[in-house]
């Protein structure tokens, strides 16, 4: 390199230099430079070239991007053609002068770049917008084939739609917007923004940007007025819904779009894809799924604010499970959205996942397979309707036999999915039939099964398999059952459920009883407040059984039990779970007995009937009884034994929560034959109820009265009484009379008795005759009339003791 050049390039770079530093040393002190002397020329200048009228506060000089002035709290008025309302306010106004007009001492602008502004875009009904207008009067210099800067800058704004005086719901906030105008008439536009809605608050419902073209002065009629590119960011689907629907659909997730636009203004072109992620109820946690990526196409009609959408396949030719068709009306508006999708032999797999994410409560590890059909549609005006049909589907649980349906069809109303009854098939076991609701607002689910003649065993496992609890007739266990059940849930209640069945042949397995009822048959009606089984017909070991019970929430249970025989060991036996406590240690008496659940619980009223009471095979009358069982404690209301000879009453009290449950009780006989007259008495008695000694641990004490004794053959009275106390020993009563007060003819007699080990009753009496022994047996017969050694000779004989009926 020569010298000279040196010294040029020396100099070039100082004068750079030297330009550069008064450039920056320019543009930081432009700004507080006040430029009032020109504000009348900057306010004519703005006003021709805006075509409306401007205010505004302060005006200051600025060097970059270029040569213009910087205003603040700028007020822009509307031309009268297109409103009264201001075309709008800005925070601050920076205009860029033209430097060849500048050159010959005029102020003419050639872009505006407005910050943080509020803007109102207007569109006449001629179709003419105030925006292109404003543009072209932006116009850059003529010589110049390229303007290198935009005519018009938005940064951080607000702008808002109106056609004609009206004003739209819908706006874009933060909106970054670049026009730069062509001599062509082409209007190239770069933007960004969130669309948002003034009816709603918040900042924005998702990001888009892009570019366009927009020509001003197409060719013809048909000729693209519009090329447009635009890219919606990843967005929430909740807040694009109620950016077109003006609420939340409830559905929550993540969409993506890239679109094309172009066409003329009522004809656009649109074609573009969009991705949906993560889709799921709004009340529900986003679970990781399957990612739905769609083609679509369609026409948008700028003029008449109408849109049309279809989804298409991925490539030309491939089948389309599911296809869409959005159209709307007023979508600037008021909009009017109408979705269609077809779904023609969808796998019913691939829609599980889905359905879960939407909130539908199904069983977890649930697993189906078939083809679904159907049509849906949902519009702002009518909301959801349609028909759903799913073929061949079979559904399955883990260690649940699998159920298939070859059709099921669900209607779509505007508040519901309702499911048409179907046939429901069991491998083996029998069919059913279901129908249901699906409420979609509050998410409520109602299932009704009809069974025929289905296994019992088989109803209880796909039942709580499929409903998730414990059916509420458990406690029958084989045979088969016929009815209708009803099951009901709400994602924040507990399930409910009820029904009306009747079962045949099967065993009920109670806590209370040592052994089940077999071979039963019935029916049972519940709901969530009541459990009723009628007409039960069942045996017990033998023993046939009819019984009805009766529970209310909040209420006793009630019961009623009807048995045509039983022997009163059987019945001890068959209460064991109740009177006899559970583990060594209790039973032994060391530890005090344990409680079980349903024994605490207990609180039953009922009443119990024996048309025939034995007690080892000998036969005692019939037996009717009246009973309050609360916890531990039974009491026995009423008491009637109907014996051959006269009727038992009593009432008393049974506490089951020792280790030896205690039986106390109050009993009365009226006109019990015995000795040829008849025989009265009344007492207090206290035993053990354990199977086997129950009648050797008796107690009682009382009072008794007779009339017309014979106790003897020369030992006839005419009446007595007294008081008694009764025990057993070895199997025999000891029997205890005091106060005996008796009369025969005009003879008054008193004394006392006892019973000896040989089973004779020994009568010792005292009166104005001296002192009397008369030896009797507690046997009710008369004896025959015989001599006194025969007499003798016959209450030698030794009975067999009571405890023997036992």
């Amino acid at each position: 390199m020569t010298y000279r050049s040196k010294k040029f390039l020396r100099r070039l770079f100082r004068v750079t230099f030297l330009v550069a530093v008064t450039v920056i040393i320019a543009s930081l002190v432009a700004p507080f430079i006040d430029a009032a002397a020109f504000r009348t020329r900057i306010q004519n200048a703005l006003e021709t070239s805006l075509g409306r009228r401007v205010k505004f506060s302060q005006a200051h000089f600025s060097v970059l991007p270029g040569p213009g002035f910087s205003l603040t709290d700028v007020t822009i008025s509307e031309d009268p053609r297109y409103g009264i309302e201001p075309f709008g306010h800005v925070a601050t106004l920076q205009a860029r002068v033209r430097i060849d007009k500048l050159l010959l001492g005029r102020i003419v602008f050639s872009s505006l770049r407005l910050r943080e502004p509020s803007l109102n875009l207007v569109r006449r009904a001629d179709g003419n917008w105030n925006i292109v207008e404003l543009v072209n009067r932006l116009s850059r210099p003529s010589r110049l084939p390229v303007n290198f800067f935009p005519a018009l800058q938005v940064a951080d704004g607000r702008i808002d739609f109106k056609f004609g005086s009206r004003k739209t719901t819908l706006y874009i906030t933060d909106t970054d917007l670049s026009i730069y105008p062509e001599k062509s008439g082409k209007l190239y536009i770069q933007f960004s923004g969130s669309p948002a809605r003034t009816d709603r608050a918040g900042n924005g419902f998702g990001h888009l940007h892009g570019a366009a073209n927009w020509y001003l002065r197409p060719a013809t009629q048909a000729s693209n007025q519009l090329e447009a590119d635009v890219t919606l960011e990843p967005s929430n689907l909740s807040e694009l819904t109620t950016l077109f629907r003006g609420e939340d659909a409830g559905v929550h997730g993540t969409l993506t779009s890239h679109a094309k636009i172009e066409g003329p203004l009522a004809a656009l072109r649109l074609s573009g894809d969009l991705r949906l992620a993560d889709v799921h109820r709004w009340d529900l946690m986003p679970s990781s799924g399957k990612d739905w990526r769609v083609r679509y196409s369609g026409a948008v009609d700028v003029v008449h604010h109408r849109l049309s959408l279809e989804t298409m396949p991925s490539r030309s030719g491939e089948p389309l499970p599911v296809s869409l068709h959005v159209s709307a009306d007023n979508f600037l508006t008021v909009s009017e959205w109408t979705i269609l999708a077809n779904i023609d032999n969808v796998p019913a797999q691939d829609l599980l996942p889905f359905a879960k994410r939407m909130g539908l409560v199904l069983p977890d590890n649930l697993r189906i397979q078939g083809a679904v059909d159907g049509k849906i549609s949902y519009s702002t005006a009518a909301s959801f309707s349609g028909q759903v049909s799913f073929r061949d589907l079979v559904a399955s649980l883990p260690d649940t036999p699998s159920l298939h349906a070859a059709l099921v069809s669900a209607t779509l109303l505007p508040d519901r999915i309702h499911f048409d009854p179907a046939t429901i098939e069991t491998p083996g076991t029998g069919t059913l039939e279901a129908t249901g609701d699906y409420n979609l607002s509050d998410h409520h689910s109602v299932l009704s099964v009809t069974a025929s003649e289905f296994p019992t065993d088989a109803l209880k496992t796909t039942f709580s398999a499929w409903a998730g609890v414990q059916a509420p007739f458990a406690i029958l266990e084989g045979g088969e059952i016929t009815g209708q059940l009803s099951y009901s849930r709400l994602t924040t209640d507990p399930p409910s459920c009820s029904g009306q069945l009747r079962f045949n042949g099967a065993t009920l397995a109670l806590p209370l009883l040592s052994a089940p009822l077999s071979d039963a048959h019935g029916r049972i009606e519940f709901d969530d407040s009541s459990f009723d089984i009628n007409r039960l017909s069942a045996f017990f070991r033998k023993n046939i059984v009819n019984a009805t019970y009766h529970y209310l929430a909040g209420k006793p249970e009630r019961v009623h039990i009807d048995l045509p025989s039983a022997d009163l060991t059987e019945i001890q036996s068959g209460l064991e779970p109740a009177l006899r406590p559970h583990g060594l240690l209790a039973r032994l008496g060391v530890r005090p007995r344990t409680i079980p659940p349903w024994l605490a619980e207990r609180n039953l009223q009922g009443d119990i009937s024996i048309g025939q009471l034995s007690m080892n095979g000998v036969n005692l009358g019939s037996l009717r009884s009246r009973i309050v069982w609360r916890g531990p404690n039974i009491e026995f209301s009423w008491f009637q034994l109907q014996l051959a000879e006269g009727v038992v009453q009593a009432n008393g009290t049974m506490d089951v929560g020792s280790n030896y449950p205690r039986l106390r009780f109050t009993a009365s006989v009226t006109g019990f034959p015995w000795r040829g007259g008849t025989l009265s008495a009344e007492g207090k008695f206290q035993t053990i109820a354990t199977a086997g000694d129950a009648l050797q641990r008796l107690r009682g004490e009382g009072t008794f009265s007779g009339q017309d004794l014979s106790l003897s053959a020369e030992d006839l009275f005419d009446s007595a009484s007294g008081s008694f106390q009764l025990s057993f020993a070895s199997g025999w009563p000891d029997l205890r009379l005091s106060d005996i007060q008796a009369s025969q003819g005009d003879d008054a007699w008193t004394g006392v008795a006892s019973t000896q080990s040989d089973g004779k009753l020994v009568i010792d009496l005292q009166g104005d005759g001296g002192e009397r022994r008369v030896v009797s047996t507690l046997q009710p017969q008369v004896p025959a009339v015989s001599s006194a050694v025969e007499l003798h000779d016959s209450q030698n004989e030794k009975p067999e003791p009571l405890s023997a009926l036992h």
